[in-house]
């Protein structure tokens, strides 16, 4: 028999309707994690291991088990995402939180991210597959020093032949350090995360309706997915999961939902219009927008500056939208926007022929900007510390941090030393200005380097990034484009992003995409009396500076003040919900009282591999405690469903393919 869940609230006691199922494990006080459905075996991993050799088992032996083993030690994932697990979840808010981070809506490999400049402008050479941004993220990018593909061909072939190092750099031609290295499989790819992390994405500000830019915190491989194909009006085609959160003229709603999703494969069909907010329409275009300036009683000249084009682009506009001013408005005084030009010259038009021999002359090696191919490690560290190194001195006021001098020429110098700790090359906090004098007598030893990061260590984290106010280019806006058809296209390897800013959602393919689970909304049912009270020994105390903290128990008597104190704010919160429900205040707005305490439950469908990241990451001893639970609930569902493959994964240290 299922069990009810009963929650006590002070000195009342409140049975909800909720029920837990007996092969569901229970977690915390009111959470549990329940497997739901799952397609995996460890037999699925055979399987998909050996289908590049036409063969197929339909029983396990020592071989295979070997196998299994050989694949998770020598990191090959692929075959351990051909399968599924569905877990029916239900935890605290603030643990589901954590958990979101783990995606479940999906894009296929060959959807196009939409990446802009520091003035917000796309173009086709910023653009990036989630296939390139994964490889980039996962494996990283040729090192400057590596080989190229003829020059290391010709070392491996000669090294298989006996031939030494010195004679190999004499037939080659190239260094013996870089042909030690090559051999020893180093400088091939380098840590490219950075560089991902600072790439600049198109990202819709739901408040404004307008166009900002957000930047990448994680990419998620998903495995491999059904997808579906939407078309739209406009010719824009997006390839998705069904799960997947897409925004819609009517709000956020998942891919099935939104077209009214009917079947699935190749039976799958719409049954309901829907229209998706696209990429932008410049706002100075925008109807909606300049009217909405009119009637804020905007001048030309301040829409202009606040869309970022010219005075007579806003003029033109407003006319085309018959939002034009009357003779009775009175215009602000300006200067006209040709005023003291002599004369007028035509721009030179070239073909797509000509253009395209002017390009195939100035690409690679032929342009005057080359300098050697792929930059250093160091070379690229060296050009962010340039980058960044005004910013740095103006924040510590043009002055000298070692010996005070004021201005002259100063260098932005790594608090702590790149060679001791790569990781911290690129963090703006780790600079700090220092004269050329004093930067010479730092960098005289290492003993000098490692003198000046202890007296200084207190400094790190001082300087900040810029964020520069000024607003350039033309703002952009979303507007609404209807989808005619919708197509299956198979299984796809599929992945998806998680992102730094108060926006999670990026614009792929042209259209405006989101991450989400499939969660219990307050929005639509009831909010139920269930809240997370911790016991007295996972009351904590946290000592330490963030990053390098630890969690303390605290004595017996601050724990129970702890809990009455909990136990005081849920009461009145749902007290406060009931309140404003009775009283007719939407659902939707009611349950912004509620903490994050409270219980949610959400459905979770992953792959192997994927579930095996969640619990390396999850399960880990740093990982937040009441998180750890659930993991090594799901720990134990993985363990019963596919033994030899969890067994393989211990092995190999807990460290997911």
């Amino acid at each position: 028999m299922a069990a009810g869940v009963t929650t006590r609230l002070g000195c009342g006691v409140a049975t909800t309707d909720r029920v837990i199922a007996e092969d569901a494990i229970r977690v915390l006080d009111h959470g549990f994690v329940r497997l739901d459905g799952s397609m995996a075996t460890d037999l699925s991993v055979v399987n998909a291991a050996r289908v590049s050799f036409a063969r197929r088992k339909e029983q396990m032996d020592e071989t295979d088990e070997g196998l299994i083993r050989f694949l998770m030690r020598d990191r090959h994932g692929t075959p351990f995402e051909h399968n599924s697990f569905r877990f029916h979840i239900r935890a605290p808010i603030f643990v589901a939180r954590e958990w979101f981070r783990h995606r479940i809506g999906c894009l296929p490999g060959d959807t196009v991210v939409t990446l802009v400049n520091a003035e917000g402008h796309t173009s086709p050479q910023l653009s990036k597959t989630l296939d390139e941004l994964w490889h980039m993220w996962s494996i990283g990018e040729r090192n400057g020093h590596a080989l190229s593909a003829d020059v290391a061909a010709d070392v491996d072939r000669l090294a298989s032949s006996g031939v030494g190092i010195r004679s190999t750099s004499r037939t080659v031609g190239a260094g013996r350090r870089a042909i030690r290295r090559h051999l020893a499989g180093l400088n091939r790819d380098r840590d490219s995360r950075w560089r991902v992390r600072r790439m600049r994405l198109r990202v819709l500000d739901e408040a404004s309706g307008e166009f900002v830019t957000g930047n990448i915190a994680d990419i998620f491989d998903k495995g491999v997915q059904p997808v579906y194909q939407l078309t739209l009006a406009d010719g824009k085609q997006l390839t998705l999961t069904t799960n997947h959160r897409v925004l819609t003229d009517e709000g956020w709603k998942t891919m099935s939902d939104a077209v009214g999703l009917c079947g699935r494969g190749t039976g799958a069909q719409m049954t309901r219009p829907s229209a998706l907010m696209v990429n932008g329409v410049p706002v100075h275009q925008d109807r909606t927008w300049l009217r909405a300036r009119r009637e804020a009683g905007r001048s030309v000249a301040e829409m202009a500056d606040e869309a970022g084009c010219s005075y007579p682009t806003i003029r033109k506009w407003l006319a085309r939208h018959d939002l034009g001013f009357s003779r009775e408005e009175q215009y602000r005084p300006r200067r006209p926007w040709n005023a003291g030009n002599t004369g007028y010259s035509i721009r030179l038009v070239h073909g797509p022929q000509h253009l395209d021999a002017i390009r195939r002359a100035r690409s690679g090696k032929r342009s005057n900007f080359w300098r050697g191919g792929i930059s250093s490690e160091r070379q690229s560290i060296a050009r962010w510390t340039t980058e960044h190194a005004a910013s740095v001195h103006e924040q510590y006021e043009f002055t000298c941090a070692r010996c005070r001098s004021v201005g002259g020429r100063l260098h932005a110098h790594h608090i702590v030393p790149v060679w001791l700790d790569a990781g911290r090359a690129r963090e703006i906090g780790n600079l700090i200005s220092v004269c050329e004098k004093c930067h010479r007598d730092i960098h005289r030893t290492r003993v000098a380097e490692l003198e000046f990061a202890r007296e200084f260590a207190d400094w790190v984290g001082y300087a900040k990034e810029a964020v520069s106010a000024r607003t350039r280019g033309w703002k952009l806006t979303a507007h609404a484009v209807d989808v005619v058809s919708i197509q299956y296209v198979g299984m796809r390897q599929t992945y998806d992003l998680s992102l730094v800013g108060p926006w999670h959602n990026f614009v792929a393919n042209g259209v405006v995409v989101h991450n989400s689970f499939n969660e219990f909304s307050m929005r639509y049912a009831r909010a139920t009396d269930d809240f997370y009270l911790p016991e007295p020994e996972d009351v904590r105390s946290q000592v330490g500076k963030p990053g390098a903290y630890t969690f303390e128990p605290v004595d017996a008597e601050l724990a129970e003040q702890a809990r009455d104190e909990l136990r005081e704010v849920y009461e009145h919160a749902y007290a406060t919900y009931e309140r404003l429900v009775e009283a007719g205040v939407a659902r939707e707005l009611a349950r912004s009282v509620m903490p994050v305490g409270a219980y949610t439950e959400f459905f979770w469908t992953v792959n192997a591999r994927a579930l095996m990241n969640f619990v390396s990451l999850r399960a880990a001893d740093t990982a937040q405690r009441e998180i750890r639970y659930y993991a090594q609930a799901v720990e134990q569902f993985f363990a019963e469903k596919m033994p030899v493959t969890h067994a393989a994964f211990v092995a190999a240290g807990r460290v997911a393919p």
